[in-house]
């Protein structure tokens, strides 16, 4: 509902009231039971249980009735009896129930104006309340100092760093400092992510969940590093290059994130397809898992619980790298035309293919003038990054490694640039 700020009760229907009146009863209802159940476990008395939080939704849907005036000293008065609470109780060193209070009062005049937002920020805050030891647990010690200091600078870059920076590319469409740092912000929080989730899975999982996440580094390096284990005995070549596909995906995932941060014409014209060959290569992993055998024991290194979320100058280089690509590329196609544009893009992509895709779709829409030697670039370096890769395998971990992971490769390749050429010319 947009309703004035003044006399609510006389712009409103009979039907409209009720709905409020009720709305916040159910509002105050939740949070108070969550702080009564609170009481009977911790087995001590709070000043405010369930009727009281039920009253203070109801006398914020009153008080705003009235007017913000009114509504003004309903608060200045329910923020008295919570600071009388804190005052008085000196055993108890905490405020959260007295805050709970304050906010089901407030909850209760939301209720006025958008009754959904209201009950949202009411299940919000019962689930604060509930996972009082689970979020204790977390902040005290399942999220370590190292990771706590890596979250903070993530968080600063993103809401401090990243807003200042001008948005205009100082060269035809490439060296944007904003889509420079967003890119740096991006691998960061993949990387963090990746680290979060490595945590998370038990060690029979390790071998597939980490080259999971070291493929949002660099998917080739992972690849290399998973074949010398192999040329060294260190692993079973199967299930090695199951592992190396699922890096892949790692690929395919950070791709997409490109090139939506680059273009999303272009984003919405690959998603599909980068999903149909992604769900190819997961599949395939799993099956060479299966077939791989279980009876080698991985012999992986635990990674330490104090590790980094992520690596700021690994990142900052590979954001530097990409955006270097990203020059050379633009830069032999305003020198050479079409020819230096997919010269360039060849070039890059045997080397790192998200520069090189950043770069191409960069210059234009799919559908524009030059819509057809864009695609045929993305489409040449997409391949020529897939046999890179396949020989990569090859030269590192033997033939065993290089005949399990090539194949497979190559062909979700060829089914991701087949999809592609289809989504433009039949579908188009």
């Amino acid at each position: 509902m947009d309703l004035p700020l003044h006399t609510l009760y006389s712009a409103v229907e009979f039907q409209d009231s009720i709905a409020v009146l009720a709305a916040a009863l159910g509002c105050g209802l939740l949070i108070g039971l969550e702080r009564e159940r609170h009481q009977f476990q911790e087995k001590k008395e709070d000043f405010a249980g369930l009727r009281s939080f039920c009253l203070s939704a109801l006398l914020g849907v009153l008080c705003f009735a009235f007017g913000i005036e009114i509504g003004a000293i309903g608060a200045i008065l329910v923020g008295g009896f919570a600071w009388h609470s804190v005052w008085t109780q000196k055993d108890d060193q905490g405020v959260t129930t007295e805050l709970a209070f304050c906010m089901s009062y407030f909850i209760g005049a939301l209720c006025w104006w958008n009754i959904a937002i209201a009950a949202g920020v009411s299940v919000a805050v019962t689930i604060i309340l509930w996972a009082k030891e689970d979020l204790h647990g977390i902040a005290s010690h399942w999220i370590t100092e190292t990771e706590l200091r890596d979250g903070l600078l993530l968080l600063a870059l993103a809401l401090i760093a990243l807003p200042l920076m001008p948005n205009q590319p100082l060269w035809g469409p490439v060296l944007n400092p904003y889509l420079i740092v967003k890119l740096l912000v991006l691998i960061l929080s993949v990387q963090a992510l990746a680290h979060l989730a490595q945590r998370l899975f038990s060690n029979q999982q390790a071998l597939i969940f980490s080259a999971l996440a070291s493929g949002f580094v660099s998917s080739t390096a992972t690849i290399a590093t998973l074949g010398v284990k192999v040329r060294a005995g260190q692993g079973h070549p199967v299930r090695y290059a199951a592992a190396a596909l699922m890096s892949c995906v790692s690929t395919l995932i950070e791709l997409l994130l490109i090139i939506a941060n680059s273009s999303w014409v272009w984003f919405k014209l690959i998603l599909l397809p980068c999903l149909i060959a992604g769900t190819v290569l997961v599949f395939a992993a799993l099956w060479l898992l299966r077939i791989g055998g279980h009876q080698v024991q991985e012999n992986m290194e635990s990674q330490s619980i104090d590790s980094r979320m992520f690596s700021l100058k690994q990142a900052v280089l590979i954001a530097l790298i990409l955006t270097l690509i990203q020059v050379v590329v633009y830069g032999l196609g305003v020198l050479l035309g079409h020819a230096g544009l997919i010269a360039g893009t060849v070039l890059a992509s045997f080397f790192e293919i998200h520069a090189a895709m950043a770069a191409v779709v960069l210059q234009g829409d799919p559908r524009s003038a030059q819509g057809n030697i864009l695609l045929f670039a993305v489409m040449l370096g997409l391949l020529m990054h897939a046999f890179a890769k396949s020989i990569n395998a090859s030269l590192s971990g033997g033939w065993k490694y290089g005949l399990a992971f090539a194949p497979v490769q190559i062909f979700h390749m060829l089914l991701l640039v087949m999809l592609l050429w289809g989504s433009i010319h039949w579908f188009a």
